[in-house]
């Protein structure tokens, strides 16, 4: 590896990580109500970018399976914060049913 290759991984690297920094970060503050759509759609909108990355011919290693890291990751989110909402809502049916 030289030089001019390994500064450009890590330029690359840290880049990628600002960029899921930059949109876990707005996902969360932008809509605190239901974060299952947000992270839903987000995750939706990052799966037609990928596919729309791999059509790309010349396109930089490292940016398709970027983009499904951070699709796996929305995913993951999204269903955390949708059995969060379920056991809220179980919570809530037990309590009221005293």
């Amino acid at each position: 590896m030289t030089g001019s290759s390994t500064t450009q991984t890590i330029v690359s690297s840290f880049a990628l990580l600002g960029f899921y920094a930059f949109v876990l970060w707005r996902a969360i503050k932008r809509n605190p109500g239901n974060r299952v759509i947000e992270f839903g759609s987000m995750a939706l909108v990052v799966f037609f970018a990928m596919a729309g990355a791999m059509q790309i011919p010349n396109l930089p290693g490292w940016v398709a399976p970027g983009l499904g890291v951070l699709f796996l990751l929305l995913g993951f989110l999204m269903i955390l914060f949708l059995l969060q909402q379920g056991y809220n809502a179980i919570r809530r049916r037990r309590g009221s049913g005293r």
